[in-house]
């Protein structure tokens, strides 16, 4: 009899625990339906690339052929973009943006240098060449001049609505990178460390530190160790990354921390150790989280779900347990006056 009457209590208190515990499962993005290829010019220096890596001089004007393949039944519209070089939160050069903001140093933008984007319709199972006008500078340039030109695909709103217009399909895109240059001269990387501060991402909090590229040139095979101390020596975050780039005069904000640990307002200090081929920076510089600073990032961050307990869980599970005791001595008087 107890067995009939535990069983069920047993398997619907592992339901409840598997519910809030198994986490939801991903969605694997669909496949694009179409490829992106570049025609290389005569003035390619790697001829066996699939980018444009182009050798320029001087006033020099040319055009540049994509080719872009639909491979499905129907046709479909793309936007063609030129998309200047940056260095995201992750430490990887990133094309996605068109428009970003221009760092000092950066002498010549890649956007400007060639058309504007455009809007490309390419019939189902076709192949259909864009043509995109390049003019180089006219002044001698060193380093690089680094971009991307980006293919994203664009479908109608609605295949059952009467309205006209272009929405994204979804945020995946080709890029063929597109990098200008005027000799193999090299130049000797540079890396400064510009403001540090607390900063949120994605509703955590970190300690941020502005890294600078201000040298025409791509920062490689970049290593970085961070340590953040408090005012008495002790370590309190610690930030280790390998294998990270930085796009010619970019920036980003190096993170560092744990989304499970706030810093409170106070006076830190960093020190961080940066590496790139046989170059080394050390950087060693106090800075402070103010009080206002600290509130207004407390307001709106969040905590992982793994930080603290699952007050819910804990709510199901007792109650469960308390059903189960009620029953229990509810079975036991009434087979005692039996």
């Amino acid at each position: 009899m107890l067995k009939k009457i535990f069983l069920p209590m047993i398997l619907g208190l592992v339901s409840i625990f598997l519910l809030f515990t198994v986490g939801s499962t991903s969605v694997k993005a669909d496949t694009l339906n179409y490829t992106v290829g570049a025609d290389l010019p005569d003035n390619q220096i790697e001829k066996s690339g699939s980018y444009f890596n182009l050798k320029v001089t001087p006033g020099q004007s040319q055009d540049l052929t994509i080719k872009i393949t639909n491979k499905d039944t129907t046709s479909h519209q793309y936007e063609v973009s030129i998309n200047r070089g940056l260095t995201n939160q992750n430490g990887i050069i990133d094309y996605g943006t068109h428009g970003s903001e221009e760092k000092d140093g950066l002498e010549y933008n890649i956007e400007s240098l060639v058309d504007d984007p455009q809007n490309v319709t390419v019939d189902g199972n076709s192949t259909k060449l864009v043509t995109l006008h390049l003019n180089a500078p006219k002044q001698a340039f060193s380093g690089i001049i680094l971009g991307g030109i980006r293919v994203k695909e664009l479908t109608s709103t609605s295949k059952n609505s009467s309205k006209k217009g272009l929405t994204i399909n979804n945020q995946y895109a080709y890029v063929i990178g597109l990098e200008l240059r005027q000799n193999s001269d090299k130049i000797k990387p540079k890396l400064q460390l510009g403001d540090i501060s607390e900063k949120q991402y994605n509703y955590y909090n970190y300690v941020s530190a502005n890294l600078i590229n201000p040298t025409p040139s791509i920062i490689d095979n970049l290593s970085i160790n961070a340590t953040v101390k408090n005012t008495k020596g002790k370590n309190v975050y610690t930030q280790n990354k390998t294998n990270l780039s930085m796009a010619p005069n970019s920036d980003f904000g190096y993170l560092i921390g744990s989304p499970k640990q706030t810093l409170k307002a106070g006076n830190y200090e960093l020190v961080m150790d940066a590496k790139s081929g046989s170059t080394i920076w050390h950087f060693d510089r106090k800075f402070t989280i103010t009080t206002a600073t600290a509130k207004k990032l407390e307001k709106t961050t969040v905590a992982p779900k793994s930080s603290g307990p699952n007050y819910l869980l804990i709510a199901f599970i007792i109650a469960i347990l308390l059903i189960m005791i009620l029953v229990i001595f509810v079975y036991h008087k009434k087979y005692r006056k039996n």
